[in-house]
């Protein structure tokens, strides 16, 4: 169902990516602010709008929108260091959760199976380790989507709002970097331990990459090479 806060949301949106008026593909971002329905939708551009412009403060931001070179599509965003194009991607758990709502009645099932094979689990616990496989299994899906296989990319986790933190990202990154090389680095946007609010507090560098030296360049570069976590 249609939120109808909608055309606040939009207003609001507009105003948050003014900023970005003056950077190719611009008119693309626009577009799609009529696809935001909801309050989920409406974070999800958030946090697009604002990694993007944090990437723009930093001088690197080339292109909004990009076309994808390996299918039809575009990317959220296109960066630019050391004259090597990165694509960038931006997501949230919490809206890859709602991608599979609709599956609540196996989940519950799925859930008493994890808890007959590992009883010391609390039910808690074993809803929000279904959780975590369900966004890894999102994640890779959509990587492969949307991060083209033999360029350099970089992967926005949002988790401002859910209850995703370092250690499940930590987990999530481990099982995902080995399926997708073309992702050098996973940068977490979340307001843990005091972070600053529009600041990315973690990055998580793919060691299976065969870009990772450009990753801890661009780190070395943005001052964020002390907030790598193995």
């Amino acid at each position: 169902m249609k939120d109808p806060r909608c055309p606040e949301f939009r207003a609001t949106l507009k105003k948050e990516s003014a900023g970005l008026a003056s950077v190719k593909g611009y008119d693309r971002l626009k577009s799609r602010l009529n696809s935001v329905t909801d309050w989920d939708s409406y974070k999800e551009m958030s946090a697009q709008i604002g990694i993007t412009l944090w990437f723009k403060e930093k001088s690197l931001l080339k292109e909004i929108e990009p076309e994808l070179p390996h299918r039809e599509g575009n990317a959220d965003a296109l960066l630019s260091f050391s004259e090597q194009d990165i694509y960038c991607e931006v997501t949230s758990p919490e809206s890859l959760q709602k991608s599979i709502a609709s599956k609540k009645q196996s989940e519950a099932k799925k859930v008493q199976n994890l808890l007959k094979k590992q009883p010391w689990m609390s039910k808690q616990d074993a809803e929000h380790e279904l959780k975590i496989e369900r966004a890894v299994r999102n994640l890779l899906d959509k990587t492969k989507r949307q991060l083209p296989p033999n360029h350099p990319s970089i992967l926005a986790l949002e988790t401002a709002k859910s209850m995703v933190f370092t250690f499940d990202t930590k987990k999530m990154a481990h099982k995902l970097f080995p399926s997708r090389p073309q992702v050098m680095l996973i940068m977490l946007w979340s307001l843990e331990r005091g972070s600053r609010i529009g600041e990315a507090p973690f990055w998580f560098i793919n060691p299976n990459s065969p870009y990772q030296n450009i990753g801890q360049k661009l780190l070395k570069y943005l001052g964020q090479d002390n907030k790598v976590i193995s």
